[in-house]
């Protein structure tokens, strides 16, 4: 048997000859052996020919009848109140904030009133756990590159009586040199060589730290797994109320999807056995980009949160020995911030995939008010604004008085791309943006306390040195510096 992959011929003695360096090199590392075996599974997969790609010929388009709907689900909170003793939190802090130059967890970033998202997550755990009287266990994920920062700003916050660890690791695959398929080598940096592999890991990572067990014979049933940057994910009765009652062994949350989601991973059926599948923007083929984004067609995106039946999720995982999931396949520099650095792939898979091993997996439409992510800049000016508010129970959530959609934002790269430079700009608070329906910056501009954006603003600096906005400006329109 043999494939040809591009230029590359491979034949089953030469795939095993391939992986046996990768086999190595992770048990040099202590990996386990069935994480290795999982990265076999996917490498095996890319060298025959697998692209990681979902076509829309193979799918088809969910509508809302399909799906349950969050705000018809009030008559759930009683039973879900009365089964918070059997659910965990677990968020996912693997992140670092790459896109924003940092080199530290993600969850670290100011993002309200001075608080930081991991600041937020406590807060949210101990207001839940006070509320309610029941100290669920909140657990985080972390990558090998998060876990130390994370755990040195947790404090003294812990699980208690639960007996549940804080947290617990996420594992690592080898990258892989796009030239001839062999693991990356970059001595100047090993760390380099290396890649998280994608929130999917979660199940694997579960089974390895004893976590899954631990919460098994606690006589924890349930998880709700989330972003540690979206802070409008927390635990809610009716949804666990609704899984309960239903007997669901898994639960979806998504939203509608609008132009600023358009490249989100969207809900879709399976045409082959109608179950539901997420397919993320890496498994769309080039040439169907446009139907992708279609947000008519393809309705509902992800927030990347999950509620899971644990009892199911050990049995689907001792069924196949790992949690079948879909190969996402993402080329890129050894070097992330090195573009002359070797072409590599990374394999890597999404935590969504997972509902099409779920038997009666549903999703629901939840409210915007429970996806608060942050990604970019932009996005982190939006949430810092007074477009959002910090609820009594922690969570950030869209300003009731606002009551069109949120602004467009589009800053300037070169000057606020970087936290550090970001935050530099907005020294004392960001600008208003309650009453702006877009809000462009290019060039370097300084923006000092209490300014208002109202409607469309567009503010450009050609000079050569830094622009102000006064204190107290308020600015609509078109305002030029030279």
């Amino acid at each position: 048997m043999a494939t040809k992959i591009s230029c590359f011929t491979v034949d089953d003695q030469k795939l095993s000859l391939l992986f046996r360096p990768f086999a190595l090199k992770m048990e040099q590392q202590g990996l386990p052996p069935i994480v290795i075996n999982t990265f076999k599974c996917y490498f095996n997969q890319f060298l025959y020919g697998a692209q990681g790609k979902l076509p829309d010929r193979e799918i088809q388009p969910v509508v809302e009848t399909e799906l349950a709907d969050y705000t018809e689900m009030e008559s759930f909170k009683a039973l879900g109140e009365k089964n918070l003793h059997k659910i965990a939190v677990i968020k996912l802090n693997g992140g670092l904030g790459t896109s924003m130059g940092m080199e530290t967890a993600k969850s670290l970033i100011p993002v309200k009133d001075g608080l930081s998202f991991l600041d937020l997550i406590l807060l949210q755990a101990k207001t839940v756990r006070s509320h309610y009287g029941v100290e669920f266990p909140q657990v985080f994920m972390n990558s090998f590159k998060t876990h130390m920062d994370t755990m040195l700003k947790v404090g003294d916050f812990n699980n208690g009586l639960t007996g549940i660890d804080l947290a617990f690791l996420q594992h690592k695959y080898p990258k892989i040199l796009a030239k001839d398929f062999t693991p990356a080598s970059w001595p100047q940096n090993p760390e380099l060589e290396w890649n998280p592999p994608g929130h999917g890991d979660i199940y694997t990572a579960m089974v390895t730290s004893g976590i899954l067990d631990a919460l098994l014979d606690k006589g924890y049933e349930y998880a709700f797994i989330s972003n540690s940057d979206n802070l409008g994910a927390i635990m809610n009765r009716r949804l666990l109320g609704y899984m309960v009652h239903h007997k669901l062994p898994f639960l979806m949350e998504v939203a509608r999807r609008t132009d600023q989601d358009k490249k989100g991973g969207h809900l879709c059926r399976l045409k082959k056995n109608k179950q539901f599948a997420l397919r993320e923007v890496a498994q769309c083929p080039d040439r169907e980009m446009k139907s992708f984004c279609d947000i008519e067609k393809y309705k509902f995106f992800n927030t990347n949160s999950i509620w899971v039946d644990l009892r199911v999720l050990q049995a689907v995982f001792v069924a196949h020995r790992m949690m079948p999931l879909d190969l996402i396949i993402n080329p890129k520099n050894l070097d992330p911030r090195d573009p002359v650095s070797p072409k590599v792939f990374q394999l890597e898979t999404a935590m969504g995939s997972a509902i099409t091993n779920f038997f009666n997996a549903q999703a629901v439409v939840v409210p915007r008010k429970r996806f608060a992510p942050v990604k970019t800049t932009n996005d982190l000016l939006q949430v810092m604004s007074d477009c959002f508010i910090r609820s009594d129970r922690d969570t950030i959530i869209p300003n009731p008085a606002r009551t069109m959609p949120m602004p467009q934002i589009n800053l300037d790269g070169d000057y606020y791309k970087k936290i550090d430079s970001f935050l530099a700009r907005f020294p004392k608070n960001p600008p208003s943006l309650l009453e702006c329906t877009s809000l462009s910056v290019k060039g370097d501009v300084l923006f000092q306390e209490n300014v208002r954006c109202v409607g469309d603003v567009k503010i450009t600096n050609t000079g050569g040195t830094q622009a102000v906005i006064k204190a107290g400006s308020t600015l609509n329109g078109e305002v030029k510096f030279k």
